[in-house]
């Protein structure tokens, strides 16, 4: 066989093997109605991200409009519950003194006074003289009445007031569970929504926040460009040293009894650090105390690990580092106390910052600094429902 002959055998057998190829030599060329077809596809996908985003807008703005009412049914509980515990105290005292009246008299009466008082009786000279002293003794029995009364009508009082207590006490944590359960849903639905919202690449902030044409939106609602008001960040006096043990004394963690070395390795009450670290750096003790239940629960966790102690505030744990300077429960409330204090510092009127993919447009230092804390919409939205729950409105 010739050469010539071989070398067109051989590029036949090439040229069969590519046409055999999908898509090659002999395929039909891209239609353009597919492609048409799949940006119609992306279109409707997208129209139906939207709506479903515009419905868990609608259902998380009557979600935290419920969690706030039952945040200030706490604090309105909270307050009677004060209000009966101060009763209860002026009540006690009473009753002591009745019941101290009423033993006083007790013992005289065992002391032979009754002998005296018949003494008195059988003693008088005449009929008026008699009717005196018996008028007389009657009023001494009408004072022994009266005193058994009033120890009787104010233990009845003090049980009426106890059993108020309890019930008050019963509801009060009936609406803290109920707080707590609609605040891990909202922080629930707020994260399926940045998820959604990643999808399309929507600004959801813009999406679920900025008033609309027409709609009446509600000042209490979260705002994440002004998610705390400057003054109540920075109000050190908010919490006595003595305060913020009480507070701690109230919840269910175990923070009211957890000791740590400082960060100058002094052993200290938790109280004691978290005060004296919003004293040093010019934070609300509340902005504190919040930012430890927000990153590890210390508020309500009856069983922290000592991992949570250890990062209780979030600080020097990145998403993608993790600075071993900052372990153990002194330096972490140190360390967060000073990084809010001081990460509000690049704030200026009209600044704006990309969150998530959202714009935020922060009105304040504080809020300019709890984003760079925390750069998601979901974690700062968590802080402010936190505040919200314990604290009240951290908007005034």
């Amino acid at each position: 066989m010739s050469r010539r002959v071989h070398t067109w055998m051989l590029l036949a057998a090439v040229l069969a093997a590519v046409l055999a190829v999908p898509g090659v030599g002999s395929a039909a060329p891209p239609d353009p109605g597919d492609k048409t077809a799949a940006i119609e596809a992306k279109k409707a996908e997208e129209a139906a991200v939207r709506e479903e985003l515009e419905q868990l807008k609608l259902d998380l703005g009557v979600a935290v409009a419920d969690y706030l009412e039952v945040s200030r049914e706490i604090e309105r509980t909270k307050a009677d519950i004060s209000q009966v515990t101060t009763e209860l105290a002026a009540l006690q005292v009473e009753l002591e003194e009745a019941q101290s009246a009423l033993t006083r008299r007790a013992v005289e009466l065992y002391r032979g006074d009754r002998m005296e008082m018949l003494r008195l009786l059988f003693t008088a000279q005449t009929f008026q003289d008699l009717w005196v002293r018996t008028t007389y003794l009657a009023m001494i029995g009408e004072r022994d009445v009266r005193l058994i009364n009033d120890v009787r009508l104010v233990r009845s009082e003090n049980m009426w007031l106890q059993e108020g207590l309890y019930n008050k006490m019963d509801k009060l944590s009936e609406l803290q569970r109920r707080a707590d359960e609609q605040r891990s849903r909202i922080e629930s639905d707020m994260a399926a929504s940045e998820a959604r919202a990643a999808q399309i690449k929507i600004d959801l902030a813009r999406l679920m926040w900025e008033p609309t044409a027409g709609a009446v939106v509600s000042k209490d609602g979260f705002n994440p460009n002004t998610v705390i008001a400057e003054e109540v960040f920075r109000d050190t006096r908010s919490m006595t040293l003595e305060q913020v043990q009480q507070f701690l004394e109230s919840q269910p963690g175990t923070l009211a009894r957890y000791r740590a070395k400082d960060h100058t390795g002094v052993e200290k009450s938790a109280a004691e650090i978290i005060h004296e670290a919003s004293v040093r750096w010019g934070v609300s003790p509340k902005v504190v105390l919040a930012t430890l239940q927000k990153e590890q629960s210390l508020l309500t966790r009856v069983r922290p690990t000592q991992t949570a102690y250890d990062w209780a505030m979030g600080c020097g744990k990145t998403d993608s580092r993790t600075f071993t300077k900052y372990e153990g429960f002194g330096m972490q409330v140190w360390c967060g106390a000073e990084k809010l204090a001081n990460l509000g510092r690049g704030w200026r009127p009209g600044i704006s910052m990309t969150i998530d993919g959202s714009v935020i447009h922060p009105t304040n230092a504080a809020t300019y600094g709890l984003f760079r804390y925390t750069p998601h919409l979901s974690g700062t939205m968590s802080f402010w429902l936190i505040y919200w729950r314990y604290f009240g409105d951290p908007g005034v």
